[in-house]
């Protein structure tokens, strides 16, 4: 029997929000390559083949920026059916690894499940995620470039994403703001131009 691929992998795309599960092929020598969307072309991860070794994975974490290398032996991947990748940052859930089928068979569970919880709306779930994705990428970009500040002067922050809008909390004095991202029009509302809001217990601060 020929083995054409090492493994497959399935990483939502940071830009339009689609997933597709693709194969890492074989290589006779050491190889790299790009992997990218297959519907926007957007790259997703770069993949490092390592013959008779295994794989590297690099990968950025859509919500902290972390660039993440993940590694995994030959021998690991052959035991493997299905794993979950994760932003060593902060635990962001960035894609999954392992054999085809398993990594189908999970993506229907969720898509059914979702469906289940949310009937006749399935059709709306990836038009959603493709929001949310772009609140994540410009609210990181708006702390990256100094645009968001606590007011207890810190810049740094810890990023959460709930199913409709992006949470950031203060490292220094747990100061939090929520910035709504359950549709398009409260994603235009997400820039530097509009106003938000840091909560604390017993106050309320305005940008």
């Amino acid at each position: 029997m020929l083995i054409h691929t090492v493994c497959s992998v399935a990483f939502y795309c940071q830009r339009c929000g689609q997933i597709h599960i693709q194969d890492v092929p074989c290589f006779s020598g050491h190889q790299k390559f790009v992997l990218r969307c297959g519907n926007c072309s957007y790259e997703q991860a770069r993949i490092s083949v390592r013959p008779r070794k295994g794989i590297a994975i690099e990968i950025s974490c859509g919500v902290c920026g972390t660039k993440n290398t993940v590694t995994y032996p030959l021998q690991i991947l052959r035991r493997m059916q299905f794993e979950k990748i994760y932003c060593g940052q902060d635990q962001f859930e960035l894609g999954y690894i392992g054999h085809w089928q398993a990594i189908a068979e999970f993506l229907d569970f969720n898509a059914a499940e979702y469906e289940a919880l949310h009937p006749g709306d399935e059709d709306n779930f990836m038009g959603r995620q493709q929001i949310l994705l772009e609140a994540v990428n410009r609210v990181h970009d708006m702390a990256e470039d100094g645009e968001i500040a606590c007011p207890c002067g810190s810049r740094e922050f810890m990023a959460d994403v709930a199913e409709d809008s992006i949470l950031l909390e203060c490292v220094h004095c747990g100061s939090y703001a929520v910035f709504p991202a359950g549709s398009a029009e409260e994603l235009r509302c997400i820039g530097p131009e509009f106003p938000f809001e840091f909560l604390l217990p017993d106050r309320v601060w305005k940008r």
